[in-house]
């Protein structure tokens, strides 16, 4: 993508020295003016008046970053990466206070695992991602044994678990004086049975599931277990409605 197709912004990250020049470090943002514009041409045909772009990544730590408060209290006081697996992309965002430091879009999500199951148990596809909820099709015959769906589930999403660990290592090195000290994990794929755990084995830091309604109350008239289930489903258009930062 060249310069002329996309639309840019900054934002500042702090200064740094190298080879005796005092520099500025930038994250830099770029998005194709093409699906800018669908997008802008969508919202202005609801009548609705667009008044600014953002980032999916930076609404992720809107909405279950933790904050600076209870950044003060933990011992810890490293960064903190928020990572939502989505159907076909894993977001990965490492922020320290607030201020985003770090994004890397993975093309891996919760649809792989489905597709994973279906190629590698001969299904269809339909069945292969109700099976991945933890639910049997009643009108399915042959249905694979449920400890065969998890045991392909598990194997496929572990290479995108090393994806993950892959890019918050690579963030680690390049970054001098940075360290990970906590994972949030977020995103329907999240929700995969077993995908915590395997976290957890794999990143040394701790990891945990991040919480909209800690950040923003519901309303809603729902059990409490509904919310639950809805919630990591929930990051993003939380993030964006809660927006309170610069727009490209």
């Amino acid at each position: 993508m060249s310069v002329d197709e996309a639309v840019l912004d900054f934002d500042p990250l702090g200064e740094m020295e190298q080879g005796g020049r005092r520099m500025l470090r930038l994250l830099l943002v770029a998005a194709h003016k093409g699906m800018i514009g669908a997008l802008v041409e969508a919202v202005t045909a609801a009548k609705l008046e667009p008044v600014g772009i953002d980032l999916t990544p930076f609404a992720l730590i809107r909405a279950v970053g933790t904050g600076d408060e209870a950044l003060d209290l933990d011992e810890t006081q490293g960064d903190e990466a928020v990572v939502e697996v989505g159907g076909h992309v894993t977001s990965i965002c490492v922020h320290a206070r607030g201020v985003t430091r770090f994004v890397r879009i993975l093309p891996s999500g919760g649809r792989d695992v489905t597709l994973a199951i279906a190629r590698g148990l001969d299904i269809e596809e339909d069945v292969a991602e109700q099976l991945k909820r933890g639910e049997e099709p009643h009108d399915v015959p042959d249905l694979p044994d449920m400890a065969d769906v998890r045991r392909v589930a598990i194997q496929r999403a572990g290479s995108f678990v090393d994806e993950i660990r892959s890019s918050l290592e690579f963030y680690a090195a390049q970054v001098p004086g940075a360290r990970i000290s906590k994972v949030l994990v977020t995103g329907g794929g999240s929700k995969l049975e077993g995908f915590i755990d395997l976290l957890r084995q794999k990143i040394p830091v701790a990891v945990d599931r991040g919480h909209v309604f800690e950040h923003a109350r519901s309303e809603l008239d729902l059990d409490q277990e509904i919310l639950e289930e809805a919630e990591p489903v929930l990051a993003v258009p939380v993030g964006l409605a809660i927006s309170d930062r610069g727009r490209l």
